[in-house]
């Protein structure tokens, strides 16, 4: 596990904006910043996973350049270096790989992103 997590680390913290597991969100963290979901399946099984992108704006400029900077560097997979093995990332094909969220404060902007993950760090 120890492996998966800081491969998927040091992705998601690659775009420019702090990255924090979902549940471990700093008390002083500020937007912009990506939430994504810890998870390891059992070696060369799929399992699904969920990261956010949140903005506090106005606008869906930033947010949605940010979605495409993600959407571009999976492309059609992307293979992280893990330990011995690696960590394999695919966008959800069979549903939305981005869906908008709606928050009570209208500033804040949520982009909800679906993600198959395959993972062999053994």
């Amino acid at each position: 596990m120890t492996e998966t997590a800081k491969a998927l680390y040091t992705f998601f913290s690659g775009f420019g904006i702090p990255a924090y597991v979902s549940d471990n969100i700093p008390d002083n963290a500020t937007m912009p910043y990506i939430t994504y979901d810890l998870i390891e399946p059992i070696p060369y099984t799929r399992g699904t996973f969920n990261a956010s992108v949140w903005y506090r704006d106005t606008s869906y400029e930033n947010i949605t350049a940010k979605v495409d900077e993600i959407k571009s560097a999976i492309d059609t997979g992307v293979s992280l270096k893990a330990g011995n093995g690696a960590v394999h990332i695919f966008r959800e094909r069979s549903g939305a790989f981005c869906q908008m969220r709606n928050d009570p404060n209208r500033e804040t902007k949520r982009a909800y992103l679906s993600m198959i993950i395959i993972a062999n760090t053994d």
